[in-house]
């Protein structure tokens, strides 16, 4: 029987993220294909490797799992040995979070990972996207959401703090904010509860929202780390209760004892003390 070793990577991403819609997102691709990767892979072997729920979401049979594991095994293992023989002896952590989590929080405390930098390298992506931990995209993920499926170990590392910031008296309803999607964060729900509307000016990072606010003169949300004395920017006190995100360590289930990445969970949850009520991993 020949196995159809491209099929693998759906069920894993399936396995990770319990939905059709959220693993054609890790895979960049759409719900029918990552279908049909699944059903064939199934057929291949005459087993059932996942099944619906009563809610209507997928949920992995044991032989699914069984799957799953050893594929990842096989994975893990061809990658270790595709790379250069003076290399095998060095493993790489990586570690992915959203851009500006990494900038101000993870690397100006690089130098306090815990680990032989000669026998270990450190991978560090700033992207806004959810990637695949079961499919080997990132080892550790640090999210400001708490992730509700897959085969995951989360824990509370975290809080960030935020807040409405401008460089001069609040006047109006005029302000700035994120992107729509993103209209669910505490803090641009604190925005439309202060100004009782949406946006005048919408964008994606905070970097572009605090320049924007100060070449303005707009009323802005965003985190302390970012905002606070940056070319003027001062806090305004709302007198409503300050908003904040959590922030969430993921690895996968695999991997739970994973010595050197149990480490790097660690070390990501000392970025955050100086603003966080940790919780217990």
């Amino acid at each position: 029987m020949v196995p159809y070793w491209d099929d693998l990577k759906y069920l894993l991403a399936l396995e990770q993220s319990g939905s059709l819609v959220a693993a054609a997102k890790i895979l960049n691709t759409n719900p029918t294909t990552v279908s049909r990767h699944v059903k064939r892979l199934s057929e291949t072997y005459q087993r059932t490797l996942v099944s619906r729920t009563s809610n209507g979401e997928w949920s992995m049979t044991e032989h699914g799992k069984a799957f799953a594991k050893t594929a990842r095994l096989c994975q893990n293992e061809i990658a270790r040995l595709g790379g250069p023989d003076e290399e095998m002896e060095q493993q790489t952590i990586r570690v992915s979070s959203v851009d500006f989590v990494a900038e101000y929080f993870l690397t100006p405390k690089l130098s306090d990972l815990p680990v032989n930098p000669e026998k270990t390298a450190l991978s560090l992506e700033a992207a806004d996207k959810n990637v695949s931990l079961a499919y080997g995209e990132a080892d550790l993920a640090i999210r400001l959401g708490r992730p509700k499926q897959g085969r995951l170990i989360i824990s509370k590392i975290g809080t960030i703090d935020m807040g409405l910031f401008a460089s001069e008296r609040v006047g109006g309803t005029a302000w700035i904010g994120l992107t729509s999607d993103l209209d669910w964060v505490p803090e641009m729900q604190a925005g439309y509860e202060i100004f009782g509307e949406p946006p005048a000016i919408r964008l994606s990072s905070f970097n572009c929202i605090r320049r924007v606010a100060v070449e303005r003169g707009l009323p802005c949300v965003g985190p302390d780390s970012v905002m606070r004395n940056w070319n003027g920017l001062e806090r305004v006190n709302t007198g409503k209760p300050q908003p904040f995100r959590e922030v969430w360590s993921v690895i996968h289930e695999d991997r739970r004892q994973d010595e050197l990445l149990l480490k790097t969970r660690e070390w990501a949850r000392t970025c955050f003390t100086s603003e966080a009520d940790v919780a217990a991993a």
